[in-house]
């Protein structure tokens, strides 16, 4: 789930009607309906979005025949039907942007690696006299069982890749009690979920063999193909709707999918709902997460392990229990690594700079306002991290790491289109600007544009030698197109330089992994590949 705001060019809700037109909303009760949102669902919203929350509520307005912003918060808040209409705004407040088999290396991985795991435990925990009591019993015999969750699931994408995958892994599934729920905040992409029918964009990940296995095809009203899902693969997923804020966690899971939902949230209220989440899982059992997504700064609850390009994590065994921390207590810790990330991240983007006059920081405050954007990037506070960036450029408006900034905080948040054209900008007026070329590098892989992105991560390098995150970016890159020596020189490439690196060393655009993450990552991967 891209659970973000929606943007006016997207859904139609910018179009001037003249209710919007007509509509006031006074700042006082502006921030009353963003605070009243941001507490009963963690979607919290910029300075630069407010008018987008206006332009919904206002055509919430019109279909509720209610003229004045008071009366409509009265009915968000007090009313007996306030449950019904808080879904319907929520499904003009959300975005989703997603596709089948998204982030790749993870799918690999749950393939390759995860399921394999759990269905050895399963298999061996249902030949032993006393297994555990949530089994359910078939015939007097105990079955194995695979419980797997998708939280913000959006239009289905994601659980049905996970059902394929599950399908493909479990020959005997008709021997097993198999369950996958995927829930989502908004009523109208769980509607569009169910149905399971998808244009061209979401199965472009798709493998030809998958595609004639699990999709039939079909013209649409409009003459455009629409494929459709198999109903194989649609009844082995259960949709609800489900507020991670608010409602009740289901429990008991081998597998939490969370990609890219909690980066719209809070810190406090992330580190809540990863507790929620803790307590939701098996022993040994997986979370994963969005690429740009971490929880080294954010939970101590869960250990991280890789596998090829994959990074997920896994709850620690019941004979040692994760110690439960307060969000304060996790928060302050929190604070002195990401304040560690964001002085490397800075440092890395002086270095560039150094060769070239015009990046060079004229004033030590701007130093300082720097490092303190690159934090609020990391913990999601980009509405402090924009006013920082204003405040910044009033110093000097020249800074064009500054506008870098403002295209890694679209980039965090999926839009990488404005993304790109912030981007497009700084590489126009000043080409050398490696950081620039990289995360250009990075959304061009992140929308399947292979070409594309391996010509910019390798101007990043040319520009900067050793920028590790690109070297790392580009074997990633070729590895997914099956190039497995280029892959492997890059990998190797990445080695080198990670060496000079102390092993605990904060790498800058990682995300936030240290030296000896990145560099066992590098080191798991080249064996794959060479037997490959």
């Amino acid at each position: 789930m891209r659970f973000g705001l929606k943007k006016g060019s997207q859904t139609g809700i910018h179009k001037k009607t003249v209710a919007d037109m007509a509509m006031f909303f006074p700042q006082e009760l502006k921030l009353k309906f963003k605070n009243h949102i941001t507490s009963r669902c963690g979607l919290y919203f910029k300075d630069y979005d407010l008018k987008d929350l206006e332009s919904a509520l206002a055509k919430r307005m019109a279909a509720c025949r209610i003229g004045a912003p008071e009366d409509y918060y009265h009915l968000l808040t007090a009313e007996d039907r306030r449950e019904e209409e808080f879904r319907e705004l929520l499904n003009l407040l959300t975005v989703n942007h997603t596709y089948f088999f998204r982030t790749e290396p993870q799918f690999v991985a749950l393939k390759e690696k995860i399921l394999p795991e759990i269905l050895r435990r399963e298999t061996r925990a249902g030949q032993m006299p006393a297994a555990a009591a949530s089994r359910d019993t078939l015939h007097g015999l105990q079955r194995p069982s695979l419980r797997i969750w998708s939280a913000g699931c959006s239009t289905g994408e994601e659980p049905y890749s996970v059902a394929m995958i599950v399908r493909e892994a479990i020959p005997d599934l008709a021997d097993w009690d198999v369950k996958i729920f995927a829930t989502d905040v908004s009523t109208g992409t769980l509607d569009r979920a169910r149905a399971g029918v998808y244009g061209k964009n979401s199965i472009r990940s798709v493998s030809p063999e998958y595609l004639r296995k699990y999709f039939s095809v079909r013209q649409s009203q409009g003459g455009t193909q629409e494929f459709c899902l198999s109903d194989t693969v649609k009844r082995m997923v259960d949709f609800e709707y489900l507020n991670l804020i608010e409602d009740e966690y289901p429990g008991h899971f081998d597998i939490i999918f969370c990609r890219n939902v909690t980066i719209y949230f809070e810190l406090e209220t992330t580190i809540k709902v990863l507790n929620q989440f803790h307590s939701g899982l098996r022993d040994d059992g997986y979370l994963l997460i969005g690429y740009s997504e971490s929880l080294q700064f954010v939970s101590d609850r869960f250990r991280m392990e890789d596998w090829q390009d994959a990074i997920y994590y896994r709850k620690g065994p019941r004979e040692a229990p994760a110690r439960a921390e307060s969000p304060l207590v996790l928060h302050d810790r929190a604070e002195k690594v990401l304040d560690e990330i964001s002085r490397a991240e800075a440092a890395a983007e002086t270095e560039t700079g150094t060769e070239r006059p015009e990046f060079i920081l004229p004033k030590k405050d701007l130093k300082e306002i720097r490092v303190e954007i690159i934090k609020g990037i990391h913990q999601k506070q980009y509405s402090r991290a924009l006013s920082l960036i204003e405040e910044a450029l009033a110093i000097d408006g020249n800074q064009d790491d500054l506008h870098y900034f403002m295209a890694e905080i679209y980039s965090n948040q999926g839009y990488f289109k404005e993304a790109k054209t912030y981007l497009e900008k700084i590489i126009a007026q000043k080409p050398f600007f490696a950081p620039a070329h990289y995360l250009m590098g990075v959304i061009c892989s992140e929308e399947n544009r292979g070409e594309e992105s391996k010509r910019n991560l390798k101007k990043a390098l040319y520009l900067d030698k050793d920028f590790v995150s690109a070297n790392f970016a580009l074997a990633g890159v070729y590895k997914s197109e099956g190039s497995s020596q280029e892959s492997i020189r890059e990998y190797r490439n990445t080695m080198k330089v990670l060496g000079r690196h102390a092993a605990t060393d904060i790498i800058a655009y990682s995300g936030g992994f240290n030296a000896a993450t990145l560099a066992s990552v590098c080191r798991d991967n080249i064996e794959r590949l060479k037997l490959s």
